[in-house]
């Protein structure tokens, strides 16, 4: 709580609060996207983009010497189960396919996994390749292709101070920050040369966004498993923007347009199981230790439900204190009603048993 003089006690009812609000943020992050507005657009979309494999990089190649305006290609099958048809005479494109084979699954001491049934879980190894056909979606008739929804930049003033504060972050971090041109992208993080770059070219509001977005990369991304500029897709992208959002608005900047649509698009290429909801949510305890973490330092402005959720927690912690210097033991003797009812078998109480009195 800037600019206030807290006792342990009402820290830690503060802290205890903070906590509450970052999960209280991760569920209506989880809850937008799943009610996203556009979410009939959105599914259009997906449906049409899930199922496009993720090609090799010697697949690439062939590609592009194949077909180098090449957007999105497919097999005939494929093609078809989307709504599209391939044209009589197109000539397809020849690349390289997986031949695979079911073997069991085992975990590191060389033992079956089992499901939740017992029964042995199998998953697929590959064994060679063999060549396959696929076609560009320019060889194909059918309806126009549908767009992802477009997130639209924040536009006005940032929160006051909220930038510096992720700055030290930043630097704390060993990283040199700076604001530059980040080419297509909005903001860039590099491990191997250690800094992170922000687009200059708009409003303060869209960069401090995108500098608690870096961020979320700088403390979640394990640096030595990564070299050079980081390529984050999946879950590393759902991550850092769901940092931004949760951080954006706990310092009262509403960024849920961006953030929804980003982070559906993500999600998509995460999980071809799972739905974007459902990906925010696998993803949930590590954002929200780090929005915890996040918000410790830049301490965002609390809301008068949270002062007043702090101060009853630190009241209540000041009277259960003093109210334990005040309790004493004292001995307790059965009156001689309780003595008779004893000789008879019928008491509860011993001679001598303390109990607590307060004065």
């Amino acid at each position: 709580m800037a600019g206030r003089n807290l006792t342990p006690a009402q820290r830690e009812a503060a802290d205890q609060a903070r906590r509450e609000t970052v999960e209280q943020l991760h569920q209506q992050l989880a809850e937008g996207i799943a009610s996203l507005d556009n979410r009939e657009e959105w599914q259009r979309y997906l449906r049409f983009a899930r199922g496009f494999h993720h090609y090799s990089f010697g697949n690439q190649i062939l590609l592009l010497r194949a077909r180098p305006d090449a957007t999105a290609v497919c097999g005939y099958r494929g093609w078809q189960a989307k709504g599209y048809q391939v044209r009589r005479g197109e000539k397809a494109i020849r690349i390289l396919g997986p031949v695979t084979r079911r073997v069991p699954l085992t975990d590191p001491a060389g033992q079956p996994l089992l499901d939740d049934q017992g029964r042995p879980r199998y998953g697929l190894e590959m064994t060679g390749v063999r060549p396959v056909s696929v076609w560009d979606i320019s060889q194909t008739d059918g309806p126009p292709v549908p767009e992802a929804p477009k997130p639209v930049l924040l536009t006005g003033q940032a929160p006051p101070g909220l930038w510096d504060s992720l700055a030290e972050i930043v630097t704390e971090q060993g990283y040199r920050l700076e604001r530059g041109d980040c080419g297509t992208a909005n903001g860039l993080t590099s491990y191997a040369e250690r800094f992170v770059r922000v687009r200059d070219d708009v409003d303060a509001a869209s960069q401090v966004r995108t500098l608690a977005h870096e961020v979320g990369h700088v403390l979640l991304a394990d640096p030595a498993q990564v070299s050079g500029i980081v390529d984050c897709r999946g879950l590393r992208e759902v991550e850092a923007e769901s940092i931004a959002f949760m951080v954006a608005e706990a310092h009262g900047l509403r960024s849920a347009q961006y953030t929804f649509n980003y982070v559906t698009g993500w999600a998509s290429q995460a999980s071809d199981t799972l739905t974007a909801e459902q990906v925010v949510r696998a993803t949930g305890q590590r954002v929200i230790d780090t929005v915890d973490k996040i918000l410790a330092h830049t301490k965002p402005t609390p809301t008068t439900g949270e002062l007043l959720h702090a101060s009853v927690e630190a009241a209540l912690d000041h009277d259960v204190a003093a109210a334990g210097r005040r309790w004493e033991p004292i001995a307790h003797e059965p009156s001689p009603g309780a003595r008779a009812e004893r000789a008879d078998g019928v008491g509860l109480s011993q001679p001598g048993h303390s109990l607590g009195v307060g004065r």
